[in-house]
């Protein structure tokens, strides 16, 4: 049996560089849970001084598969960091842990694009290889929209912006639904 398990890593704020993937903060996460929200009380870690954002989310895709002959299985999880995740000490209200709970939901958007993907294109073991291709594709597309949605919410300033944004993503889970995690 082959098992190999791939970690795409996005965290968004790219000024500070993150612990490696062997730091005791990547051991505490939660999965994305459609019926449980981020909470203010979620973002544990240690801010940086001077960082133009008032909070910053922690969040991954990661996925494993495994192939025994011609059969094929794969796992995508989508997870959040709350020792990576920080808050400014500032008075911090629901709307600016809404835009980071879409940081979220677009990375949760991201696992279920990669499920859909594993599932129309990797049909028996001799597909693996496409999924190199793919993983570093679905990557690109979701560390693009990331920077996209925070340009374009100027970081959630812009209230139509965000409003947009934040109904386009849910329509765009909801088109997903059969991919969401369980």
């Amino acid at each position: 049996m082959k098992q190999i398990l791939i970690i795409l890593t996005s965290v968004f704020l790219t000024a500070f560089t993150l612990p490696p993937r062997s730091a005791p903060e990547y051991k505490t996460f939660y999965f994305w849970n459609e019926n449980q929200k981020l909470k203010w009380s979620d973002f544990q870690g240690k801010s940086y001084p001077n960082a133009p954002e008032m909070a910053m989310t922690a969040s991954s895709v990661e996925y494993s598969y495994s192939a025994t002959g011609s059969k094929f299985k794969y796992e995508v999880l989508c997870k959040f960091f709350p020792k990576l995740s920080w808050k400014q000490d500032v008075e911090l209200n629901d709307y600016m842990l809404q835009h980071e709970q879409t940081h979220f939901d677009i990375t949760e958007l991201y696992a279920r694009l990669m499920r859909k993907r594993l599932s129309e294109e990797i049909k028996v073991s001799k597909d693996i290889s496409k999924i190199s291709t793919i993983g570093k594709e679905i990557t690109i597309q979701w560390k693009q929209e990331q920077n996209t949605y925070d340009s374009e919410t100027e970081h959630s300033i812009d209230t139509e912006k965000q409003v947009e944004w934040n109904a386009n993503v849910q329509e765009r889970l909801l088109a997903l639904k059969a991919f969401a995690s369980k």
